[in-house]
């Protein structure tokens, strides 16, 4: 009949190696480690006048930050994230969700970390291709005007459907408001607001 330990290795381990390297082959190498890994930034504060909310004139056009501003069903919630970031606890932004032509921003987390601010949430392409998201296509804007842009060139490549978790780390001084901009040309860019004040 026949060895299998003339060729040193079981006919096992043969079919195991090679039905892993077939899950591959048809995920696109999306099974492997790091092969899509989430958009994992920190932000830092920039100069006045840069980002997408940045006008002509350096002066940023953003959202109005004030608690009264927002319409009557969102106050509350809004009233309870700053109690829960107050006290160190994590809470739900006021506008978790943003949608462009091609992709779906979702925040579904705030949490306070020790040098600011950690965005928890994920992304999704909404289009029929392949998306590459670069971080670039993701800025903060605090309440004072400040913006925040990431560094580095972390992107994730995702297909018809698939979604990737976005964790941002701001070092948002406390008591300001907190605003992400997502900007995928040629998308037009959308606005959430994270975080209000009172």
């Amino acid at each position: 009949m026949f060895d299998q330990s003339s060729r040193g290795m079981p006919i096992w381990i043969w079919g195991a190696l090679l039905g892993l390297m077939l899950i591959a082959i048809s995920t696109g190498g999306r099974m492997l480690p790091g092969s899509n890994a989430a958009l994992r930034q920190v932000f830092a504060a920039q100069p006045p006048g840069t980002g997408v909310g940045a006008g002509a004139d350096g002066v940023a056009w953003l959202p109005s930050f004030e608690l009264g501003s927002l319409p009557t069903e969102l106050q509350q919630g809004a009233r309870d994230l700053l109690t829960r970031l107050g006290a160190g606890s994590s809470g739900r932004p006021v506008e978790p969700i943003a949608i462009t032509p091609r992709l779906r921003v979702e925040v579904k987390e705030l949490r306070p970390v020790a040098d600011g601010i950690e965005v928890l949430g994920s992304i999704t392409n909404l289009s029929s291709d392949d998306l590459l998201v670069p971080i670039s296509a993701f800025e903060l804007h605090d309440s004072t005007g400040t913006t925040y842009l990431a560094g580095g060139g972390a992107s994730a490549t995702l297909r018809s459907g698939e979604s990737t978790a976005l964790e941002l780390t701001v070092p948002l001084p406390e008591g300001r408001g907190l605003l992400l901009i997502t900007n995928l040309p040629p998308d037009p860019p959308v606005q959430q607001r994270l975080i209000v004040v009172e």
